[in-house]
């Protein structure tokens, strides 16, 4: 992944196109189970107050797919 794109033939910038869609995949179902477990109430915690504010932050998706994230209703 290191080699200058112009010096990169059509398949090798194709490769790396796959691995990195790979591993943006892989990225972000870790991301979304990190976001999901932030939220003390889905471990059956009491809420934090402003957590949501906070995980939107950090994650840099909108406060509507987070909360979707955190109740379940985006799973991948």
């Amino acid at each position: 992944m290191d080699t200058p794109i112009e010096k990169m033939t059509d398949e090798e910038k194709i490769e790396e196109l796959r691995k990195i869609t790979e591993l943006e995949k892989e990225q972000r179902a870790r991301k979304l189970l990190l976001v999901r477990s932030a939220f003390p109430e889905t471990r059956g915690k009491p809420q934090v107050r402003g957590r949501l504010k906070v995980v939107t932050e950090a994650s840099g998706w909108t406060r509507e797919h987070v909360a979707n994230i955190r109740d379940g209703k985006v799973t991948e």
